[in-house]
């Protein structure tokens, strides 16, 4: 289940102390989820820093940094939410063009979702660099995400603006919808995303707000959820 709320355009992301340390029964079983999916995978799989919600409200969220690892743990034991309480924050721009809204159909190489459409840009917070107490500049990030994913930079976007948060219950996982604004017509998003090469994306499409009940009812369950949400949200479809 989605749920979808506000968030102002003037929100802040800031970066909270740590939670208390695990205990040692519960910090073993992380290990060994942590062991049994990179073997389920067969390749490494990087124990990188994510930002974890502590307190949301439409102002603002706080978070902390904690280990990928004890995602992967949750995601395996979904009742572990109730000791590790991950709620890991993204951001996923809705990005409007003249000709209508980006999509991106993502790569049958990526992790998750391969091969659904999405909003583009998106993607995980990186709060690697970011000190204890300091603000979490989301919006750059995202424009981060807009020139990897669709290599497009920030002189052609218009606007940046914050809208709603969309909290998956059952994932926990909280997007940070973001509206963005672009004078490029479709063939020139289409020509820029040529030119990327990250591959995060197989293909881009703009699909125009007169079209887009239509393109989401042909697709069917093979575009995010999250997406979905926030076209419903900002009353595009």
């Amino acid at each position: 289940m989605l749920r979808v709320t506000r968030f102002e355009p003037s929100a802040r992301i800031r970066l909270g102390a740590a939670g208390p340390a695990l205990t040692a029964g519960m910090s073993a079983e992380v290990e060994r989820l942590w062991q049994a999916e990179q073997s389920r995978r067969g390749t490494g799989l990087f124990n990188g820093r994510i930002l974890s919600a502590v307190e949301v409200d439409p102002d603002s969220i706080l978070g902390e940094v904690v280990e990928y690892r004890l995602l992967i743990a949750q995601i395996g034991r979904p009742e572990l939410f109730h000791d590790l309480k991950i709620r890991p924050v993204a951001v996923s721009g809705m990005l409007e063009c003249p000709a209508g809204l980006l999509f991106g159909r993502r790569a049958g190489s990526v992790t998750q979702d391969a091969g659904s459409w999405e909003l583009c840009p998106s993607g995980g917070l990186d709060v690697s660099r970011v000190a204890v107490g300091a603000d979490v500049d989301y919006r750059a990030q995202l424009m981060v995400e807009l020139a990897e994913e669709a290599g497009l930079t920030a002189e052609a976007v218009t606007k940046v603006s914050p809208f709603c948060l969309v909290e998956d219950t059952e994932s926990h996982v909280i997007d940070v919808g973001i509206s963005l604004r672009s004078p490029l017509s479709a063939e020139e998003m289409t020509a820029r995303h040529r030119g990327c090469a990250s591959g995060e994306y197989a293909e881009i499409a703009v699909v125009a707000r007169a079209d887009l009940a239509d393109f989401l009812a042909r697709q069917g369950g093979n575009v995010a959820r999250a997406s979905a949400a926030l076209i419903e949200f900002a009353g595009l479809a």
